[in-house]
């Protein structure tokens, strides 16, 4: 299988866990079980609590630490870039 499509799996699954935790964590309900992975969830009425809360279930479930530079709104404006995130910290980089 070519490098590029396992990456894309290994994204895919990433990105639906994410999703799959945040709607276990009752994490901005009724949100995030339909939204696109580009959608930015502060428009969508997410607010610092509940990145604090983002944070941590991610950190958890993942058994990574965010540095305090990615402690940002743009690291958890979507899915897709929290995804990344947790892609970046499970490899060792601390850049989403």
């Amino acid at each position: 299988m070519p490098a590029r499509a396992v990456h894309g799996d290994e994204r895919t699954h990433v990105e639906s866990r994410v999703r799959d935790l945040l709607v276990r964590k009752d994490l901005l309900p009724g949100v995030i079980e339909s939204v696109d992975a580009e959608a930015d969830l502060w428009e969508l009425g997410m607010e610092s609590l509940a990145m604090v809360g983002v944070m941590v279930a991610v950190e958890d479930e993942f058994r990574v630490e965010f540095p305090d530079e990615l402690l940002t709104r743009a690291t958890f404006r979507s899915l897709a870039v929290i995804t990344d995130a947790v892609m970046g910290l499970t490899r060792g980089d601390d850049r989403p």
